[in-house]
């Protein structure tokens, strides 16, 4: 669905040109497109070897609990930014992602435009301030990234 080339100003119109039709779709695509913005930064800005980041660090790395320890644990300790202080609005995130959840496992089975518009919107808003954070550490998520063969110190 999306590209590595693709800019956060596509994916973000991709993303919520499905709002007024298919808001459950939009909404696991804002889901994905945050995952996917937060991986690419902790490969941009951790610590340790690319590949270890890739099949160990991110091998059972899932959910906003996860996320938020691998970052702290890759980004935090090397620049001291915890990730619910880079996204603006970390509670509503996790409020987001809650209905997030409730769909993908059944528990709910649909949602409406603007009750799923408001969590689109914050999940968005997340993955802008993340991947803003890389490129202002000269990090960019977008694109191809350099492969990182030794830790960092």
């Amino acid at each position: 669905m999306f590209l590595v080339s693709d800019t956060l100003e596509v994916r973000q119109q991709m993303v919520r040109s499905f709002v007024p039709d298919e808001p459950f779709i939009a909404l696991i695509l804002a889901a994905a497109d945050f995952e996917w913005t937060v991986r690419r930064a902790i490969l941009a800005l951790g610590k340790s070897p690319t590949k270890q980041l890739r099949e160990v660090t991110f091998k059972y790395c899932s959910g906003l609990g996860k996320y938020q320890k691998c970052w702290k644990s890759e980004v935090g300790s090397r620049l001291q930014r915890a990730l619910d202080e880079i996204v603006p609005d970390w509670k509503h995130l996790k409020e987001a992602y809650e209905l997030r959840h409730e769909l993908v496992h059944g528990a709910t089975g649909t949602t409406s435009t603007k009750f799923a518009t408001e969590r689109v919107d914050t999940m968005l808003a997340a993955s802008e301030a993340v991947a803003r954070f890389a490129q202002a550490q000269m990090s960019p998520v977008y694109g191809r990234l350099r492969r990182r063969l030794k830790p960092r110190m």
